[in-house]
Protein backbone atom coordinates (compact mmCIF):
# COMPACT_ATOMS: atom_id res chain seq x y z
CA UNK A 1 0.00 0.00 0.00
CA UNK A 2 1.36 3.46 -0.99
CA UNK A 3 1.28 6.21 1.76
CA UNK A 4 1.65 9.09 -1.43
CA UNK A 5 -1.51 10.16 -2.97
CA UNK A 6 -1.30 11.54 -6.17
CA UNK A 7 -3.46 14.09 -7.62
CA UNK A 8 -4.39 14.68 -11.25
CA UNK A 9 -3.86 18.07 -12.16
CA UNK A 10 -7.20 19.75 -13.92
CA UNK A 11 -6.29 19.82 -17.64
CA UNK A 12 -3.65 17.81 -17.89
CA UNK A 13 -4.80 15.08 -20.81
CA UNK A 14 -5.63 18.27 -22.88
CA UNK A 15 -1.88 19.63 -22.63
CA UNK A 16 -0.75 15.81 -23.60
CA UNK A 17 -3.37 15.67 -26.26
CA UNK A 18 -2.57 19.36 -27.82
CA UNK A 19 1.51 18.47 -27.24
CA UNK A 20 0.89 14.80 -29.72
CA UNK A 21 -0.95 16.83 -32.07
CA UNK A 22 1.53 19.58 -32.65
CA UNK A 23 4.20 16.52 -32.87
CA UNK A 24 2.29 14.64 -35.24
CA UNK A 25 2.08 18.20 -37.89
CA UNK A 26 5.33 18.74 -37.50
CA UNK A 27 6.30 15.39 -38.69
CA UNK A 28 3.70 15.56 -40.98
CA UNK A 29 4.91 18.76 -42.66
CA UNK A 30 8.69 17.74 -42.20
CA UNK A 31 7.53 14.57 -44.31
CA UNK A 32 5.84 16.55 -46.82
CA UNK A 33 9.04 18.87 -47.34
CA UNK A 34 11.46 15.88 -47.58
CA UNK A 35 9.14 14.10 -50.21
CA UNK A 36 8.61 17.47 -52.46
CA UNK A 37 12.54 17.93 -52.28
CA UNK A 38 13.56 15.96 -55.22
CA UNK A 39 10.21 17.34 -57.36
CA UNK A 40 11.28 20.53 -56.66
CA UNK A 41 14.69 20.09 -57.88
CA UNK A 42 13.70 18.60 -60.80
CA UNK A 43 11.92 22.34 -61.42
CA UNK A 44 14.80 24.40 -60.27
CA UNK A 45 16.98 22.41 -63.26
CA UNK A 46 13.75 23.26 -66.01
CA UNK A 47 13.85 26.81 -64.59
CA UNK A 48 17.72 27.02 -65.18
CA UNK A 49 17.73 25.64 -68.58
CA UNK A 50 15.40 27.84 -69.86
CA UNK A 51 16.61 31.16 -68.17
CA UNK A 52 19.92 29.70 -70.23
CA UNK A 53 18.57 30.01 -73.35
CA UNK A 54 16.43 32.98 -72.89
CA UNK A 55 19.89 34.79 -72.45
CA UNK A 56 21.12 33.00 -75.49
CA UNK A 57 23.78 31.08 -73.48
CA UNK A 58 23.19 27.49 -74.87
CA UNK A 59 26.88 26.08 -73.99
CA UNK A 60 25.48 26.38 -70.31
CA UNK A 61 21.99 25.13 -71.53
CA UNK A 62 23.62 21.96 -73.20
CA UNK A 63 25.37 20.94 -69.70
CA UNK A 64 22.09 20.44 -68.01
CA UNK A 65 21.35 18.01 -70.69
CA UNK A 66 21.26 14.41 -70.01
CA UNK A 67 23.83 12.14 -71.30
CA UNK A 68 21.33 10.89 -73.94
CA UNK A 69 21.33 14.36 -75.26
CA UNK A 70 24.76 15.39 -75.77
CA UNK A 71 25.18 11.58 -77.36
CA UNK A 72 22.45 13.35 -79.50
CA UNK A 73 23.94 17.26 -80.04
CA UNK A 74 26.92 18.53 -79.13
CA UNK A 75 28.13 21.58 -77.86
CA UNK A 76 28.73 23.50 -80.64
CA UNK A 77 26.06 21.62 -83.10
CA UNK A 78 23.49 22.20 -80.26
CA UNK A 79 24.28 26.17 -79.78
CA UNK A 80 23.84 26.39 -83.86
CA UNK A 81 21.07 24.83 -84.67
CA UNK A 82 18.99 26.30 -80.99
CA UNK A 83 20.11 30.13 -81.44
CA UNK A 84 19.20 29.82 -85.50
CA UNK A 85 15.63 28.24 -84.34
CA UNK A 86 15.15 30.97 -81.49
CA UNK A 87 15.99 33.99 -83.14
CA UNK A 88 15.65 33.35 -87.05
CA UNK A 89 13.41 30.92 -86.98
CA UNK A 90 10.50 32.43 -84.77
CA UNK A 91 11.72 36.28 -86.02
CA UNK A 92 11.86 37.24 -82.00
CA UNK A 93 14.11 38.45 -80.35
CA UNK A 94 13.45 36.67 -76.17
CA UNK A 95 10.83 34.49 -75.28
CA UNK A 96 9.15 34.20 -71.64
CA UNK A 97 8.27 30.68 -70.20
CA UNK A 98 6.36 29.01 -68.13
CA UNK A 99 7.05 25.80 -66.24
CA UNK A 100 3.93 22.86 -65.31
CA UNK A 101 3.68 20.61 -62.65
CA UNK A 102 5.71 17.87 -62.22
CA UNK A 103 4.27 14.62 -62.26
CA UNK A 104 6.94 11.52 -61.88
CA UNK A 105 6.26 8.55 -63.85
CA UNK A 106 8.63 5.56 -63.62
CA UNK A 107 10.63 3.15 -65.53
CA UNK A 108 10.54 6.24 -68.93
CA UNK A 109 12.14 4.48 -71.58
CA UNK A 110 14.90 6.59 -73.62
CA UNK A 111 14.07 7.78 -77.01
CA UNK A 112 18.11 7.63 -78.31
CA UNK A 113 19.23 4.16 -76.75
CA UNK A 114 16.10 2.70 -75.34
CA UNK A 115 17.61 2.85 -71.81
CA UNK A 116 15.19 2.89 -69.05
CA UNK A 117 14.73 5.11 -66.35
CA UNK A 118 13.35 3.78 -63.33
CA UNK A 119 12.12 7.73 -61.96
CA UNK A 120 11.93 10.41 -63.83
CA UNK A 121 9.51 13.37 -63.51
CA UNK A 122 7.76 14.94 -66.41
CA UNK A 123 6.67 18.50 -67.12
CA UNK A 124 5.37 20.55 -69.65
CA UNK A 125 7.44 24.31 -70.94
CA UNK A 126 5.43 26.75 -72.61
CA UNK A 127 7.77 29.21 -74.75
CA UNK A 128 5.92 32.28 -75.47
CA UNK A 129 7.19 34.30 -78.19
CA UNK A 130 6.41 37.65 -79.55
CA UNK A 131 6.93 38.95 -83.45
CA UNK A 132 5.79 40.71 -85.76
CA UNK A 133 3.19 37.96 -86.46
CA UNK A 134 1.50 38.20 -82.68
CA UNK A 135 2.31 36.13 -79.70
CA UNK A 136 2.79 32.43 -80.19
CA UNK A 137 3.36 29.13 -78.20
CA UNK A 138 5.37 26.25 -78.25
CA UNK A 139 4.95 23.89 -75.95
CA UNK A 140 6.90 20.80 -74.98
CA UNK A 141 7.20 17.72 -72.73
CA UNK A 142 10.73 17.78 -70.95
CA UNK A 143 11.59 14.93 -68.92
CA UNK A 144 13.65 15.59 -65.75
CA UNK A 145 16.06 12.62 -64.53
CA UNK A 146 19.00 12.85 -62.07
CA UNK A 147 22.03 11.51 -63.10
CA UNK A 148 25.41 11.64 -61.67
CA UNK A 149 23.62 13.22 -58.37
CA UNK A 150 22.27 16.24 -60.82
CA UNK A 151 19.19 16.69 -62.10
CA UNK A 152 19.27 16.78 -65.92
CA UNK A 153 17.15 17.43 -68.72
CA UNK A 154 15.63 15.33 -71.49
CA UNK A 155 13.75 15.89 -74.73
CA UNK A 156 11.50 13.18 -76.04
CA UNK A 157 12.74 13.85 -79.75
CA UNK A 158 10.98 10.81 -81.17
Amino acid sequence: MSHFKTRRQPGGGAKFLIIVIIILLLGGSVTIWILQQPRARAADAVREFYKYEQQGNYTQSWNLFHSEMKNRFSDEQYSKLRAQFLTQDTFSKSFTFKVSKMKAKKNWKTPGSGLVLKKVYVTTVTQTFNNDFGKFNIVQEVIIVKEDGKYRILWNYN
